[in-house]
């Protein structure tokens, strides 16, 4: 087991902590871009969860028109999740060429551009094991989301028979799914009972390899900036005690800040190139993250403390908040370290330069400044637009607690 989790550990190779968390989760799905065959995994996991969806919509829609709130909330909290991941597999296989490429250029800029000196290899390092365990903290954390509710049908079930064993015992599927009494009844029930457990995790798995996926690609791109930071005081290192250089020493400069500049415009590229890609997905996802989390909130609200409901609620809501994080740190990660080249570049000794080059490092600051965003339609995720969501849901419960 440890050989799977080896990249949790510091002393590992670059290679084995680069896309770790979300190449394990996407191979298991069958959805890893890289490759020429789609495998038939993929498409098994997609029909089985689709099924799983349309069930637990059909369940939910049923308990509203019961007037059944707490188990339309209950039902509808995963299923809009499950949707979301849907929508996720169809589009990473409508750009799976695109993924793949994007992937093998970004591996090429880290591997082969961005490891020349000792601090530049230390960066990626850093950055990849930062990406690796960061990654897996929603993954595990969904992991465990879904344990509890696969396990909570089974815990009542023991507990009713240690109180009672004479009481005949009433069996629960994990979700809320509406399926035919066939399959309900002995001797289909443990199969029907696994597979909707099943798509629990097709849903946790998905969302662990597509949100690390974002994750991944946002902390390398931070890294070659600050690759690109530590290559510019390099390049100006060797002239902090001139008071002027020469025509030959400004050439030799200009020619380093033109290869700076052309892997800065590079990173650009690839940036806009992921972003207009995992546009739809980043929006969607924050949207069913907060649904989710308003609809745990409700149900935690509603099941009060104490009770293995409410520990559900508290892990649902720390998993969908896990994941909004993954993309708020991931956003401020790319824009920060962009801005950070421009205030590295501003501090060397550039006034030592002729008028052209001076020009050059000007532009390269300007550029820097106008930093690359994960915008979406209607927000950009970053740490203040996370600190706003938790604000926010921080002033629901306390308003719903003053009703109470």
């Amino acid at each position: 087991m440890w050989h799977w989790l080896r990249f949790l550990r510091r002393d590992q190779p670059l290679r084995v902590y680069f896309f770790a968390v979300p190449r394990l989760s996407l191979e298991l799905m069958g959805y890893w871009p890289i490759g020429e065959n789609l495998p038939t995994r993929a498409i098994v996991n997609f029909v089985i969860l689709f099924i799983g969806v349309v069930t637990e919509l059909h369940a939910g829609i049923a308990f509203l028109q019961k007037a059944q709130i707490t188990m339309a909330l209950e039902t509808l909290c995963p299923a809009g999740t499950s949707a979301v991941t849907l929508l996720k597999m169809l589009l990473m296989l409508r750009y799976r060429r695109d993924l793949a490429n994007m992937w093998l250029r970004l591996r090429h800029m880290v591997f082969d551009e961005g490891l020349d000196r000792r601090q530049q290899r230390a960066i990626m390092h850093e950055h990849s094991v930062m990406a690796a365990r960061i990654n897996f903290w929603p993954l595990s954390t969904g992991f465990f989301t879904c344990t509890t509710y696969n396990l909570k049908p089974l815990l009542i079930a023991l507990v009713l028979y240690l109180r009672n064993p004479e009481q005949e015992l009433l069996w629960n599927t994990p979700f809320n799914m509406t399926m035919p009494k066939l399959l309900l009844g002995s001797p289909f029930f443990p199969l029907t009972y696994a597979f909707i457990a099943y798509t629990g995790y097709v849903t946790i798995f998905m969302f662990g390899g597509c949100d690390g996926f974002y994750f991944e690609f946002c902390a390398h791109i931070s890294s070659l900036f600050q690759s690109l930071q530590e290559e510019m005081r390099a390049t100006f290192q060797p002239y902090q005690a001139y008071l002027k250089l020469t025509p030959n020493q400004c050439v030799l400069l200009e020619l380093q800040l033109r290869d700076i500049i052309i892997r800065q415009n590079a990173i650009f590229a690839l940036t806009s190139f992921f972003r207009k890609r995992y546009a739809t997905i980043t929006l969607a996802h924050f949207v069913s993250a907060g649904l989710v989390i308003g609809f745990s909130i409700c149900n935690l609200l509603t099941v009060g403390n104490g009770s293995l409901g409410a520990l559900l609620y508290v892990a649902y809501t720390v998993a969908a908040l896990s994941q909004l994080l993954v993309y708020c740190y991931g956003g401020t990660l790319v824009a920060e370290s962009s801005v950070e080249l421009s205030r590295v570049a501003a501090t060397c000794p550039w006034t030592l330069c002729a008028p052209r080059q001076r020009r050059i490092i000007l532009l390269l600051i300007l550029r820097s400044q106008r930093a690359p965003t994960m915008a979406v339609p209607f927000f950009s995720p970053s740490l203040s637009t996370f600190a706003s969501i938790l604000q926010t849901s921080g002033s629901i419960i306390a308003l719903a607690k003053s009703f109470q």
